[in-house]
């Protein structure tokens, strides 16, 4: 990577997004010099910025540093399946690929499910986390054969895209 791309700021991708103008970016940036307070938590008592538009742009913040991760590359360490159980693969979209020699936890995630992956993982799993985000049809591709659920049709996953597609409509 580059060094332009080590630079995206969360600032930069809500001025994009048409959440803040430039102005504000600057007006966040020199109240965050002074108080040392998060930019994200300065956006919403300055600005009236959402939780859900900060969220958003930190996912996409996250996923121009990261890039997208290619799953049919990855072999799955069957070992480290145990981590977490159906119900929690398919909720969160995540999917452990292996835990690294200094211990930290590789997993596999959807951009759409990030945020609540990265608060499962917090809270719930023991190793330290890393995600790298898997496009999301061969992440559920993986899930089917690795997390098999006969309740989760095909019909299902397309009724639960559609209804994530018009909560970002509205938001």
């Amino acid at each position: 990577m580059n060094d332009s791309q080590h630079d995206i700021r969360i600032g930069q991708i809500l001025v994009e997004q048409g959440v803040l103008t430039e102005q504000q970016v600057f007006e966040i940036v020199e109240a965050q010099r002074q108080r040392g307070v998060p930019f994200g938590v300065l956006a919403e008592k300055m600005f009236d910025v959402t939780v859900e538009s900060i969220e958003e742009a930190w996912i996409e913040q996250y996923c121009r540093l990261t890039g997208e991760f290619d799953l049919t590359e990855r072999d799955v360490d069957r070992n480290t399946l145990h981590l977490i159980n159906r119900r929690q693969a398919w909720q969160f979209e995540i999917l452990p690929l292996r835990v690294e020699s200094d211990g930290e936890l590789l997993m596999a995630a959807s951009r759409h499910r990030l945020a609540r992956a990265v608060t499962f993982a917090a809270n719930r799993i023991e190793h330290n986390v890393y995600f790298r985000i898997a496009n999301r049809d061969q992440l559920q591709n993986f899930l089917r054969e690795h997390y098999p659920m006969s309740e989760v049709s095909e019909e299902i996953l397309k009724r639960a895209r559609e209804m994530a597609n018009d909560d970002r409509m509205s938001a």
